[in-house]
């Protein structure tokens, strides 16, 4: 939430300063990066969206809550970027090639390139210590503040180049390096959310914890089923069929079944025995698997969601 929260912040204001720049200089590459710039302010705010959305808890219409609508925010995030950004910044540096137009570059061309550049680098350094395998989020801000300091050092270099040689093609081919940059991370990041959206299984490495724990409690045989699925970066959701040690069971209810043994006289007793023992049973293995789950739950806080049944 923090990277999010600075990344909006730093995008907004250098946005406001490139824009000025380039509708009072004319540089293509600097409409580009003020695009570009929009584009993150805009993308990074339907982040935010989603992170919050998906901090709502359970309820009747969302049993598991709304961590995965993250994902949702995500996508459409990348969309943005894809065509907001990528798009148009991509034809505007086309645009530019076929009605070339010399850019006027003077002292606020440099000042607002240094701004751009120490405010994306602040806000990537802030996504790079924030960063969290699985967090789709954390991912996109990154990955477009990379983008946005990349963007700052083409965008010197298309300016520098047009200047030296004359000609203001080179500003037009780097607002569409930019906007090329903006296409591939779109797609990176809709792919990767869409993974999330899919069931997408968790580490392996937090399946083996999880594995480990179930076989090391007392009343399981065998794992005979495991799955563990994302729902956000910091909450799991695992589905076990385990099989039960029947002896222990068993020796968990001994003493009440001998005393209802030792009642038996007739036919209809016994039936009366074996009714009681089945629902004895039935509770007995609920209870059990309520402890089992909370125990999971405690040792694993990863774990938010545990479904242990019998084979």
């Amino acid at each position: 939430m923090r990277s999010v929260k600075i990344a909006i912040s730093a995008n907004l204001l250098v946005c406001c300063i490139k824009f000025v720049v380039a509708f009072t200089g004319g540089s293509a590459t600097m409409l580009a990066e003020a695009i570009h710039s929009l584009a993150d302010t805009a993308n990074q705010f339907l982040l935010w969206i989603g992170l919050k959305r998906s901090r709502i808890g359970p309820s009747k219409q969302y049993p598991y809550g709304r961590g995965q609508e993250r994902f949702v925010w995500g996508i459409i995030s990348a969309c943005g970027i894809f065509f907001l950004g990528a798009g148009v910044t991509i034809y505007h540096g086309l645009h530019g090639i076929f009605y070339p137009k010399h850019p006027e570059i003077n002292q606020w061309t440099w000042v607002v390139l240094a701004v751009s550049f120490a405010a994306e680098g602040g806000s990537l350094v802030i996504a790079w210590l924030d960063r969290k395998k699985g967090d789709t989020t954390n991912m996109a801000v990154l990955l477009e503040d990379s983008a946005a300091v990349i963007g700052v050092v083409i965008a010197f270099m298309a300016i520098i180049a047009a200047d030296i040689t004359g000609s203001p093609i080179w500003d037009s081919i780097g607002s569409i390096i930019v906007g090329l940059i903006l296409a591939v991370i779109a797609i990176i990041l809709i792919k990767e959310n869409l993974s999330y959206l899919v069931e997408k299984s968790s580490p392996e490495e937090l399946q083996a914890q999880a594995r480990k724990e179930l076989s090391a409690m007392p009343l399981v045989e065998e794992i005979k089923d495991i799955r563990m699925i994302v729902l956000t970066p910091d909450e799991h959701r695992i589905r076990a069929e385990v099989e039960f040690n029947g002896y222990l069971l068993v020796r968990e209810m001994e003493d009440s079944l001998r005393e209802d043994f030792e009642e038996i006289e007739d036919f209809g007793d016994f039936l009366q025995f074996c009714a009681a023992f089945a629902n004895r049973v039935t509770r007995t293995v609920g209870a059990k698997i309520d402890q089992m789950e909370a125990l999971l739950k405690r040792k694993l806080p990863y774990i938010k969601y545990v479904d242990i049944k019998p084979s």
